[in-house]
């Protein structure tokens, strides 16, 4: 069975263990919420067809790891423009909130600047979480810097699993995913010394992305006051198509 972050049971997401937070006990982790956001938000039609623009997710503070409830709505609804919002709550509490803005897709010309990055066939696997991590399905190749160590890194991921029970991963759920990585990938302070919890992600996208494998490529930047900011290149095998964002609360582990 392939594995999944929520089960689906009486209108309700029940998380598994993949759903668990690795910095607090017994609460749920940023790609869960944020998955989970993304995938109701692609339960709601458009009037025609649309694409991801902007994806933004807040999460508003560690969401217990109980059935979480989904409420999506329609902000602004239009042919040529359409905003969604979601708001996911636990126990009646709102834990997270995202808004989409879609735009409707018509034929223009391709242009901006290119980045060039070697194929995740030309490099060795790495290690970049907890093997158990994503059910174990999560595979990594590392594209530039050192994993383990501080400093801006590029990293080719495939993901195995499902979101919610019975559901493929789409293309965007695959991007709320991977814009996750960036306060871990790009960190500048030691993880075994440091706590970098996530406050939000924000992608900007110019397409949608083709194929299971995404890169990331991350760097941090912080002016000492307990806060960062994580900032990300999104591509696939065709180049960049996305530029996603991350607020840091940074916190010294405990002794």
């Amino acid at each position: 069975m392939t594995p999944y972050f929520y089960d689906q049971v009486d209108g309700l997401f029940e998380p598994t263990h993949l759903a668990r937070s690795p910095w607090e006990r017994g609460k749920q982790n940023g790609v869960a919420l944020g998955g989970l956001a993304a995938f109701l938000i692609e339960t709601v039609p458009s009037l025609v067809s649309m694409t991801t623009a902007r994806l933004a997710i807040d999460i508003f503070g560690a969401a217990p790891l109980g059935p979480t409830e989904g409420r999506t709505r329609v902000l602004r609804e239009g042919k040529r423009i359409q905003i969604v919002e979601v708001e996911l709550l636990v126990e009646g509490v709102s834990v997270a909130r995202a808004t989409a803005m879609r735009v409707r897709v018509e034929a223009t010309p391709r242009f901006g600047p290119t980045l060039s990055y070697p194929p995740p066939e030309d490099l060795e696997p790495v290690g970049f979480l907890d093997p158990r991590a994503f059910g174990g399905t999560m595979e990594t190749r590392a594209v530039s810097g050192e994993l383990r160590k501080p400093g801006r890194a590029a990293l080719w991921v495939n993901f195995g699993h499902e979101h919610v029970a019975g559901t493929p991963l789409s293309p965007l759920l695959r991007v709320a995913s991977i814009a996750d990585f960036g306060g871990g990938l790009g960190a500048e302070l030691s993880r075994d010394e440091w706590n970098y919890m996530n406050l939000d992600i924000s992608v900007h996208m110019v397409r949608e992305p083709e194929g299971e494998w995404l890169l990331v490529d991350a760097e941090t930047e912080s002016a000492g006051l307990g806060l960062a900011r994580s900032d990300m290149v999104i591509a696939d095998r065709h180049g960049p198509f996305a530029r996603a964002h991350q607020a840091l609360f940074i916190s010294p582990r405990p002794a």
